[in-house]
């Protein structure tokens, strides 16, 4: 059974290029042996994330991130059974949220300002969708 579970949460710190560096690393590094997938995406102040998988893989990969005090206010937007990863490609990939997406933020949001706080479950997997499509898995991240 796989799952995709999709959410926000706030950083407890400003983000830095190499903070995103070292969750892209490590994620890229732990996620293949538990059949984890996934994208994430943030600006200095709020990371949306989605994870797919295995139910068990994805549930206990959450528990862990909820403990990480990088993040704070971590809230889930979306859980549900799939039938095919939409990020299958990445073990994590990354898609910044920078000035160039805020069409895409206006689009889903009604603001041109990142914040998957105010999107619906709907809204908030069509912009990881979009995301996706310049998306990288080694890209170097870009805060904006």
């Amino acid at each position: 059974m796989l799952v995709r579970l999709t959410y926000a949460s706030r950083a407890s710190h400003s983000v830095s290029a190499e903070l995103i560096r070292e969750i892209l690393d490590s994620s890229q590094r732990n996620n293949p042996a538990h059949g984890l997938t996934g994208i994430l995406c943030c600006n200095a102040d709020v990371f949306l994330q989605a994870l797919e998988g295995p139910r068990a893989a994805v549930n206990a990969l959450y528990n862990r991130l909820a403990e990480d005090t990088r993040h704070k206010d971590l809230t889930i937007l979306a859980y549900e059974e799939i039938n095919a990863r939409h990020y299958g490609n990445w073990s994590m990939g990354w898609a910044g949220a920078k000035l160039a997406n805020r069409e895409l933020f206006l689009k889903y949001s009604g603001s041109d300002r990142f914040d998957p706080f105010s999107m619906n479950a709907a809204q908030v997997g069509n912009l990881l969708l979009e995301l996706s499509e310049t998306a990288s898995a080694i890209k170097s991240p870009v805060l904006s």
